[in-house]
């Protein structure tokens, strides 16, 4: 993947995402030598040398994890968990922080062959071709600017309950109806966080996007029987929120011709990306002004990577559960109390960045250039 450079690896118990720095893959790449070459031939643009991702399966791993999909739910779990992260920093700190576009995480097309003869190949729904390794240029993509994901940069507590579902999905083989859904809204979730266009965007495209999001939302908190707007505003009921302001039901949003569900900011901004939606979709009069909120004057695009993860939060019960000690017990309590806090940090991150959307459009300065 030579659009993103993870800082660490991550790890599971028959696969992970690696840097090239990671004596495992260099291990493999010191035999094989076109692949050693092809690792090393990576550039930008302008010439300028990057080090792509690369994703390793452990020797003798069950026939479970040594398929797309296992893989594709591994990268979706890191991508996901690095969009929610990257664009409520984005929207809190108005400086771009991380990756908040998944086209960071797409995979390279072309990978030399398995007999190390000097050749790479390319085999995709497009595509099925041979060539000679030394004629490769390999180059990530002009359009993306940050490339670098550093811990901070990754909503941690979301990853590591994503792949625990991952373990329990693909290396275990508990392939449930559950796991299965967890994957499909993470795949999708994918999609409608790609760059929407490039330097020909227009609002149609924010508007395509928009609808992709309310379709991962919907997949995730499907009961096997439907899924719509009020299924997804019950599963946000269902958050335990930090902050005050969202814990107030002082929102409406209206569910077909009769029926209104009393809800939150989260839910009102929800109900905007599911109206957006219907329009776009159905054909009904669209201008760039029926995408942006009432308040804040932004696109609700901008919103959803955020609002996502307040329903993973819920779906996945993601939840502070030690029982913090007797205050006799000074120095346990304050360490429990930095555990609770930093497990939160990307909660409240994530609902900071949504009350933004109820807020009128801030004229400060971004963070770093008052």
């Amino acid at each position: 993947m030579p659009n993103v450079t993870l800082d660490d690896p991550v790890e599971t118990s028959h696969a992970a995402l690696v840097t090239l720095q990671d004596e495992r893959l260099r291990a493999i790449a010191e035999q094989h030598t076109t692949f050693d070459v092809f690792l090393r031939s990576f550039r930008n643009e302008f010439g300028v040398q990057i080090s792509p991702t690369v994703a390793l399966l452990r020797e003798g791993a069950p026939e479970s994890v040594r398929t797309v999909e296992a893989f594709g739910g591994l990268r979706d779990a890191v991508c996901v968990s690095a969009i929610v992260a990257g664009h409520a920093l984005n929207l809190k700190m108005k400086l771009p922080r991380g990756v908040r576009y998944s086209d960071a995480f797409d995979v390279y097309p072309w990978f030399p062959s398995q007999q190390n003869d000097g050749h790479i190949v390319a085999v995709t729904r497009a595509l099925v071709a041979m060539d000679s390794a030394e004629s490769l240029q390999p180059q990530s993509s002009p359009a993306l600017a940050e490339r670098s994901l550093a811990p901070g940069d990754l909503d941690d507590v979301l990853l590591r309950a994503l792949l625990a579902h991952w373990e329990d999905s693909f290396a275990t083989g508990n392939d449930t109806i559950e796991n299965r859904r967890l994957f499909r809204a993470l795949e999708m979730a994918r999609a409608a966080s790609r760059l929407p266009g490039g330097t020909d965007a227009t609002f149609f495209d924010e508007g395509r996007a928009v609808a992709l999001w309310v379709s991962a939302f919907e997949i995730l908190v499907h009961d096997g029987k439907w899924s719509g707007l009020k299924e997804v505003l019950t599963r946000l009921d269902q958050v335990q929120w930090l902050r005050a302001k969202l814990k107030l039901q002082d929102q409406q949003v209206k569910i077909g011709k009769k029926e209104t569900f009393q809800t939150n900011v989260a839910g009102e901004v929800y109900g905007h990306l599911n109206r957006v939606r219907n329009d776009f979709l159905h054909g009904n009069p669209v201008t760039p002004e029926t995408l942006k909120l009432a308040k804040r004057q932004q696109s609700v695009l901008l919103f959803a990577a955020p609002l996502f993860r307040l329903a993973l939060t819920a779906s996945l019960n993601l939840r502070f559960s030690e029982t913090l000690p007797d205050t006799t017990d000074a120095r346990g309590w304050g360490e429990r109390i930095g555990r609770r806090t930093t497990f939160h940090a990307f909660q409240r991150l994530a609902e900071d960045a949504i009350l933004m959307a109820d807020e009128a459009p801030d004229q400060r300065p971004p963070a770093g250039l008052a």
